[in-house]
């Protein structure tokens, strides 16, 4: 699997460490002269094209009532090149802010696509807040094949760590290991789940970028494989109809884009498929008619015991592609 760079800008975002990637410390910059990463992921494949220094940020709303356009949260989604002794990177971030009903949520996904021989995609998963959790995801290369490793935390079952003790009701007793709470530093990481994968698996995440390809290219539709946690499946993208589409930073012409996974006959049955930020159930994606950059997602999000109808709106685009305007710039 091979990737190059094209031309222009210097990298100055910073990556913010979460204790989800506490064994990562960055290295030096791109130097100037790179302004994006085109990621081959092989014959036939679509290409993913990570851009430097971009960065889109985007208001949470819903319907509440007879209140429209009720502000629940904020999403940021940025990118960012990076160059090690052997590899050249590129970063791919969003993060999300909520907050309703005394339910707070900030969730960050962050996934690096290496030029490396032996590892071609990180995927960090973090969420903070009411509850807490962590995932991880690679795909690489071990003893020749291809391979997806997998791992997730969950509430300790007991232990001898005190920092896992809480006091006893009243004081009356000794402290105990708690049973189970949303405490994070309460969590600990389980075995990891191992099992073969296509060297080109995108996360989802990722194929959100992909969108731009499709776009580019004026292809019609595009297919990738993809893994969610572990299992893998067939992600499908279609561009669908045209429309004019109004938020906060202007109004643009976009086109809908259908996603649909389904299950390759060598998956087991089970499971099922969630999209970005555990977005489930019919999901739009609206972008930009040229550039394929993100306008807006509708959904039902997940915020704790709530499935709330949200609609994701671009309010601000720095270091994004030239022809991303409004209508009526």
């Amino acid at each position: 699997m091979q990737r190059h760079a094209a031309t222009a800008l210097i990298l100055t975002a910073c990556l913010t460490q979460d204790s989800g990637e506490a064994d990562w410390v960055p290295v030096n910059v791109v130097p100037s002269g790179y302004s994006e990463l085109e990621i081959d992921r092989g014959v036939g494949e679509p290409t993913l094209v990570i851009r430097s220094d971009e960065e889109l940020n985007y208001v949470v709303e819903m319907d509440i009532g007879p209140f429209k356009g009720v502000s629940v949260g904020e999403a940021r989604f940025r990118s960012w090149l990076e160059n090690s002794a052997d590899s050249e990177i590129g970063h791919i971030e969003t993060t999300f802010s909520g907050d309703y009903a005394g339910y707070k949520l900030d969730h960050q996904l962050h996934t690096r696509h290496l030029s490396s021989e032996d590892i071609a995609l990180e995927s960090f998963d973090t969420q903070r807040g009411s509850e807490s959790r962590r995932r991880e995801l690679s795909v690489l290369k071990r003893d020749g094949v291809w391979t997806a490793e997998y791992r997730y935390d969950g509430h300790c079952s007991g232990c001898e760590d005190e920092s896992h003790f809480v006091k006893a009701f009243l004081g009356l007793g000794k402290p105990a290991h708690c049973k189970k709470c949303k405490e994070g530093k309460h969590r600990v990481w389980r075995e990891p789940r191992v099992r073969t994968a296509p060297a080109n698996t995108l996360d989802f995440l990722s194929s959100i970028y992909l969108i731009r390809t499709l776009i580019l290219t004026e292809s019609e539709g595009l297919e990738t494989p993809l893994l969610d946690k572990d299992r893998l499946w067939n992600l499908s993208l279609t561009a669908g109809e045209e429309k004019d589409v109004s938020v906060p930073s202007g109004k643009y012409a976009c086109r809908r884009i259908f996603i649909g996974a389904e299950r390759p006959e060598s998956e087991p049955e089970g499971g099922k498929f969630s999209g970005l930020f555990g977005m489930k159930g019919s999901m739009k994606f609206w972008v930009h008619e040229t550039t394929g950059v993100l306008v807006q997602i509708a959904g039902e999000l997940p915020l704790g015991p709530f499935d709330l109808g949200v609609r994701i709106r671009l309010k601000e685009a720095k270091n994004a592609p030239a022809g991303l305007r409004p209508l009526d710039d």
